[in-house]
């Protein structure tokens, strides 16, 4: 886990081992979702906080989910319940976590691909006995494509009375969307990943992050990366608006990046509730003359190149 703190993102970086070498299968996806217990989210809580929460989502070696989770203080990590479930991922396709209040108690949703394609979701509530559901939010007919990110993000505010979700997969060269209004329906968005190919330079990417969480409407975004249909457009990084009552997004912008070539997208960030992309976060990752880094852009502003630990 690397943290940074917002000063100067090439001198303010600090890095966490969470898990021994080996206790997740290389070359699969991630997931993580952290909130504030009791206060409302980015009340600036310190991660050392006692209501500091946080669930990170991985593979093992079977492709089984498993969970770690961080809640507060000297609490520390611990290994969560999922694992118990046996819920078996695509290792090719991107998972996404989200979390909200709920009843006034704290819930998180888990986004996948299973093997077949079909895009899942597996609900945990912390009320009661923590069991995972899960239900189908869109069909084989309608599967994730093989190295696709599924990216989900909750458009109401945390302690709203119900979630409002919104999330995207790919399927085909096509970023679909999907739509949780008390049940699941298909959203209207068919946009070509502009300039990709889904080559081994880096396979399809993109990310929705959501701004403005705490208060009002929140905005999101969609993020995604250009990867090698020609010399030009390697590493050239897409956003578009999403409106999240239409369900349809915006004309697209390319992001002007001043250092090499990126593969990935790998998600975006607020501080607080400016508009993008004032005060907003990129992390990327990319290979430069063959080494692996990781990039932060603050989208306004500056970048700091991060070496890998």
């Amino acid at each position: 886990m690397g943290t940074w703190t917002n000063t100067a993102p090439s001198l303010a970086y600090g890095y966490e081992e969470l898990l021994p070498a080996g206790s997740v299968k290389a070359n699969t996806p991630i997931a993580s979702t952290m909130w504030d217990l009791n206060v409302a989210v980015g009340s600036g809580l310190g991660w050392t906080s006692a209501d500091k929460r946080a669930h990170a989502y991985y593979l093992d070696s079977s492709n089984v989910i498993q969970e770690l989770i961080y809640s507060g203080g000297t609490a520390g990590w611990s290994a969560g319940t999922i694992g118990a479930s046996n819920i078996v991922a695509s290792g090719t396709n991107g998972i996404s976590a989200v979390s909200f209040k709920l009843d006034n108690v704290e819930n998180v949703k888990l986004y996948y691909a299973e093997p077949s394609g079909a895009v899942k979701e597996a609900t945990r509530c912390a009320f009661g006995t923590q069991q995972w559901a899960t239900v189908t939010v869109a069909t084989s007919a309608s599967a994730a494509y093989s190295l696709s990110p599924v990216s989900f993000v909750n458009t109401n505010t945390w302690s709203a009375a119900t979630p409002s979700i919104r999330g995207f997969y790919g399927r085909a060269n096509i970023i679909r969307d999907v739509a949780l209004n008390s049940t699941w329906s298909s959203g209207n968005v068919a946009q070509p990943f502009i300039g990709s190919t889904g080559s081994i330079n880096g396979g399809y990417s993109f990310s929705a992050p959501a701004w403005k969480v705490d208060a009002g409407t929140p905005i999101v975004h969609l993020l995604w990366c250009g990867d090698g249909a020609s010399a030009g457009t390697l590493g050239t990084v897409y956003r578009a608006p999403y409106n999240i009552t239409a369900k349809t997004l915006g004309r697209s912008t390319a992001i002007a990046f001043t250092q090499a070539p990126h593969s990935f997208v790998v998600t975006g960030a607020a501080t607080n509730a400016a508009t993008p992309p004032n005060r907003n976060h990129l992390f990327a990752w990319g290979i430069v003359l063959v080494h692996h880094f990781f990039w932060h852009y603050r989208l306004n502003r500056e970048s700091a190149q991060l070496a890998l630990h």
